[in-house]
């Protein structure tokens, strides 16, 4: 028995009180790593990832992450990434197609900037910090006091003493009162994302409508990402969308076992039609 979705529906919901019709043809996919594969330090199940494979080969479909490329690759198998059309890096910074760097939004960040976070890691009470608790893309900036390559007990740990002490939520305070002109989120229990005010992840959804003209965009987001660097993206789903918010791979097997079965109706249907045209 899978999980009970929990849905926050824009427009419509996929799943069992979605549309009756065959789902249309231009349906565009979006999913959360996060809630592919809910641990930081995890890699998809395989069982999971023979099955949205299997999906994404029928229906364009995309993965987001609030991380780096190198961290989706080593999260996401091959298999996947090849049936995808494309996988948003970065908070959504960076869109990557096969191999290739498609998109790649771009800021420099200011001396001034770095020169702050420096001050943050330096200040830190915790104990246990590791190097290297900074993470640069080309547009973003990670904060984790934890350590960037932290191990899972490293980061449980951390997030416990930070359940206590409210240091990342001081940092936050300090953060947007020093730079205005960019947003911080918290986009994990023991980490910051920080972007210029010049990006915005809902930019995602303006790549996606024009990879894919006219198209009905499909979301499944974890809580965690919707309340922080994807709430903008969320927001620019239109009425015709559909955006679900979801926990975890369970869940997405569940809602995806729906869209199959009207896979199989559309295709079914073409095929009736056709019959009909030869006989005629």
């Amino acid at each position: 028995m899978f999980p009970q979705a929990v849905f926050a529906p824009v427009g419509q919901v996929t799943g069992p009180i979605g549309w009756t019709d065959p789902v249309p043809v231009n349906d565009v996919y979006l999913f959360d790593l996060d809630a592919l594969v809910p641990s930081p330090k995890g890699q998809m199940d395989l069982d999971f990832a023979r099955y949205l494979s299997a999906f994404a080969r029928k229906r364009a479909c995309y993965i987001l992450s609030n991380t780096s490329i190198t961290d989706m690759m080593t999260r996401v198998p091959a298999s996947v990434r090849a049936a995808c059309a494309g996988l948003f890096a970065a908070g959504g910074t960076e869109l990557w197609v096969g191999e290739d760097l498609f998109v790649q939004h771009e800021h420099e960040f200011s001396d001034d900037l770095y020169e702050f976070m420096v001050k943050v890691v330096q200040k830190s009470a915790y104990p246990e910090k590791q190097a290297p608790m900074l993470e640069s893309g080309s547009a973003s900036l990670r904060l984790c006091i934890a350590g960037s390559q932290a191990t899972l007990r490293q980061m449980k740990d951390y997030a416990a003493w930070e359940e206590e002490h409210f240091e990342l939520a001081t940092i936050t305070h300090e953060f947007k009162a020093r730079f205005p002109d960019h947003d911080v989120y918290r986009d994990t229990d023991t980490s910051l994302m920080i972007v210029p005010r010049t990006f915005s992840s809902a930019l995602v959804v303006s790549h996606l409508l024009k990879r894919h003209k006219n198209a009905r965009l499909i979301g499944y987001v974890t809580p965690q990402a919707a309340g922080s660097y994807a709430n903008p993206l969320c927001d620019a789903f239109g009425s015709a969308d559909v955006l679900s918010t979801i926990k975890g791979p369970g869940d997405v097997s569940q809602l995806l076992s729906y869209e199959f079965r009207r896979l199989t109706q559309q295709e079914a249907a073409v095929n009736e039609r056709a019959d009909e045209l030869v006989e005629a």
